[in-house]
């Protein structure tokens, strides 16, 4: 895993016989050359993946250490952790001190390890387990460590598995396994009683708004640019994955304007094989006024063999960010012709720039201004972008006040009516913290999409080659765009109106004034059905159906080439695919667990 791994046993630093026992295993450890040894502390060992090299940074007085890169966040002073302050005041303080992408092992005022803090973006995996012999591991890889120390009884759980198909966006915290727990991202894990707080909250930030917006803009740009050159600055060569639209755009102009513009070995665009998703126009537009090549490839309709799927089962989580195979490959490749050790992209921009229209955001408003809300510029617009009619908002946001508005993210239409059922009963955290904090329905919705953008970190082929790097999902741009007023946001007639505001000195006319977006759902529906050989089997005859997670019914009328000719579920059909290939791979090296097996 390019990203980095890394493992780490805890025990109570008093007991003798465990710190024998650990010694023991860390001499076995050293004559294995994939793991290096990186940190020594009072009841604490870290190993990082030798060819990697994650960094490990210790808190001062031995209080404990940090996995993985980290950096000052935007006007915070020096984060200070004294000797007599306990884990949750060093989390807190950490948290605004730092951002990055980090898991930190925290110690108690006793000087043991008894709390894990994972960062607010997740990329870094976080699982915790006990041994036969009762030491605690923490680790992003738990299936890929020497022997003992692996998790000793996993078992497959089906009740989460199925709230995975049902709910993607929920779901992406709790592992699908039983026997090890999760570390959720801007947690804080009790190691003893295996307590976890949430430290880090979004809707903390949307209680603090910000309002005077070219003050506001001018503060985007800059940790827009910070967090590029930061994230960009450990690598000697990067590609920059530029789609034509307006994230990705913006993601571009920062690299120029930061200085790491040398640093990119390809500028590369992918074209859908129709108009509707192709995008290189505004991609040449870009690179144009940057003064940079475009590489621009199309993307192939490549049907889909078995062999494919079944490569991309092995990973932790279900391989949703490779059921592109074609595309998956051809990235790997470039990254190894170019020495190129980062992929970065705008991803998490539609989240953070509140990209949806919808009637929460003029909601917003008239929670903030009352009545005068009917009379702003904000309704009409929103009834525009949402295609509906002024009263079709007003009554949305009637349905909102009163709790009775339909979910905006509902559950998968080809699971069958119990996973439906539980999957709506089912919220990620962070948007569960939200309804309760009361956090205006406008920013729930930004809320929502920010966790949803949790599947990002997913595992791909590309992910394994290299780093995938995401400025606009770092902490500081999204604790910032969480500030911002919904309708200051999106309240304008045309999308992500105050990103397009704040970066339109470096963005071309053509992206700058552009009203629609690229659409690849028509791409994904024709590679569904170039691959119907392989892929209605897959699903049909497939371990999920047979579970009773998903419904033959469904499928078999998705999966029908006139439906796909004109249809937009083939995303989502692939991803049924990575779910299925996952399921397969396991359930061959590990039992259901015996409380929450698979129905059939």
């Amino acid at each position: 895993m390019a990203r980095g791994r890394y493992f780490a046993v805890v025990w109570p630093a008093a007991d003798a016989t465990a710190a024998s026992r650990i010694e023991v295993i860390a001499a076995q450890i050293a004559q294995d050359a994939s793991w290096r040894c990186a940190h020594r502390g009072a009841g604490l060992r870290v190993w990082v993946d030798a060819a990697v090299g994650l960094p490990v940074t210790p808190f001062p007085e031995g209080g404990g250490a940090v996995v993985g890169p980290t950096w000052p966040m935007p006007g915070a002073t020096a984060s200070q952790h004294p000797r007599d302050a306990g884990p949750r005041d060093v989390a807190m303080a950490y948290t605004e001190a730092r951002w990055g992408r980090y898991v930190a092992f925290l110690s108690d005022r006793a000087g043991g390890t008894t709390s894990v803090l994972r960062d607010p973006s997740g990329l870094l995996e976080a699982l915790s387990w006990r041994t036969r012999d009762g030491d605690q591991v923490v680790s992003s890889d738990p299936f890929g460590l020497p022997g003992g120390l692996r998790p000793p009884w996993p078992s497959l759980n089906w009740d989460r598995i199925a709230t995975y198909v049902g709910l993607l966006s929920a779901a992406t915290t709790a592992p699908l396994f039983d026997g090890l727990t999760a570390i959720g991202p801007g947690e804080l894990y009790d190691l003893a009683s295996g307590a976890a707080e949430l430290i880090w909250r979004p809707s903390v930030f949307t209680a603090t708004s910000v309002d005077r917006a070219d003050d506001v803009a001018a503060e985007l740009v800059r940790r827009v640019d910070a967090c590029t050159a930061a994230l960009v600055e450990p690598h000697a060569k990067v590609l920059m994955a530029l789609s034509g639209g307006l994230d990705s755009s913006i993601v571009a102009a920062s690299l120029v304007a930061v200085g790491a513009g040398p640093k990119v070995a390809c500028w590369l665009n992918r074209a859908g094989d129709r108009r509707d998703g192709d995008e290189t126009a505004y991609a040449r537009a870009v690179t144009d006024r940057l003064g940079m090549p475009l590489t621009a490839v199309a993307k192939p309709l490549t049907p889909l063999e078995p062999g494919d799927l079944a490569e991309i089962g092995q990973f932790l989580w279900p391989a949703i960010n490779a059921v592109d195979p074609a595309r998956d490959r051809d990235e790997v490749a470039r990254l190894r012709s170019n020495g190129a050790t980062g992929l970065i992209s705008g991803d998490g921009g539609d989240a953070v720039f509140l990209q949806a229209p919808h009637a929460a955001i003029w909601d917003d408003l008239y929670g903030r201004e009352g009545l005068r809300a009917l009379f702003s510029p904000v309704l009409a617009d929103v009834a525009r972008r949402s295609r509906q009619s002024v009263w079709g908002v007003l009554a949305q946001a009637h349905a909102l006040r009163r709790g009775r508005a339909p979910p905006t993210m509902a559950p998968s239409r080809f699971a069958t009516r119990w996973v439906r059922e539980a999957a709506r009963m089912t919220r990620h955290r962070w948007v569960a913290d939200a309804y309760e904090a009361g956090v205006p329905a406008g920013k729930r919705l930004q809320i929502q999409a920010i966790a949803n953008c949790q599947v990002f970190r997913g595992e791909s082929r590309r992910a394994r080659e290299a780093d995938l790097i995401f400025p606009l999902l770092a902490q500081p741009v999204v604790e910032l765009c969480l500030r911002i007023p919904s309708p200051v946001l999106a309240g304008a007639a045309y999308d992500r109106a105050f990103a397009r505001s704040a970066f339109a000195d470096r963005l071309p006319p053509e992206v700058r004034d552009r009203r629609g977006k690229g659409n690849l759902a028509g791409y994904f529906s024709r590679l569904v059905a170039v691959s119907l050989p392989t892929l209605r089997p897959y699903l049909i005859e497939g371990c999920l159906a047979e579970a009773r997670v998903l419904d033959r019914d469904r499928l078999n009328a998705a999966l029908d080439p006139a439906q796909l000719l004109h249809g937009t579920r083939g995303n989502e059909l692939l991803i049924l695919c990575a779910m299925e290939s996952w399921v397969r791979h396991w359930q061959t090296r590990m039992p259901d667990t015996r409380d929450a097996a698979r129905r059939v």
